[in-house]
C-alpha cells in the first residue's frame, strides 16, 4: 500500500520533468506542509499544462501512476488522486480548456470508472468515457 508519505516522492521519482514545478510548488508554501490534495493538484497543473503544450511523451507513464495510486494507496492517497488530480482534469476538459481526447485514452480501468461516477454526479459527459 503507497501511503500518504510516499506518494509525492513516487511521483517525483516516476516523473522527473514534474521537479520544477514541484520545487515551485513547494517553495510556494515556504516550508509549511501544503496537504496532500494541493500537492496532487500541482500535479495536475503540470499535466493539464503539458497536455496543453502538446507534450504527451509520458502520458502513458503518468497515468500508469495515477492508476498504481488509485488502486494500491491509503485512503488519503486513492481520495486526493480522484479529487485533486482525475477531478481537476475532467474540470479543465468540461471548461473547454484541454481535450478530453488527449488524456482520456490513458485512464486505466479504476481511473476510468471513478471518472464515469463523476460524470454521472455532475451531470457532465466527458467525451470518450
Amino acid at each position: 500500500m503507497i501511503s500518504k508519505a510516499q506518494c509525492m516522492d513516487l511521483i517525483v521519482s516516476s516523473v522527473p520533468e514534474f521537479g520544477q514545478a514541484w520545487e515551485d510548488h513547494r517553495n510556494y508554501w515556504k516550508g509549511e506542509e501544503a496537504g496532500l490534495c494541493n500537492d496532487i493538484s500541482a500535479f495536475s497543473d503540470y499535466v493539464g499544462d503539458q497536455i496543453t503544450q502538446g507534450k504527451r511523451d509520458n502520458l502513458k507513464t503518468i497515468f500508469d501512476l495515477i492508476e498504481e495510486l488509485l488502486t494500491d494507496g491509503d485512503q488519503d492517497v486513492k481520495d486526493a488522486v480522484a479529487t485533486c488530480f482525475l477531478e481537476n482534469l475532467l474540470n479543465l476538459a468540461s471548461a473547454n480548456k484541454l481535450f478530453s481526447s488527449d488524456f482520456v485514452p490513458f485512464l486505466g480501468p479504476n481511473s476510468r470508472a471513478y471518472c464515469k461516477a463523476w460524470d454521472s454526479f455532475t451531470g457532465v459527459k466527458t467525451e470518450g468515457l
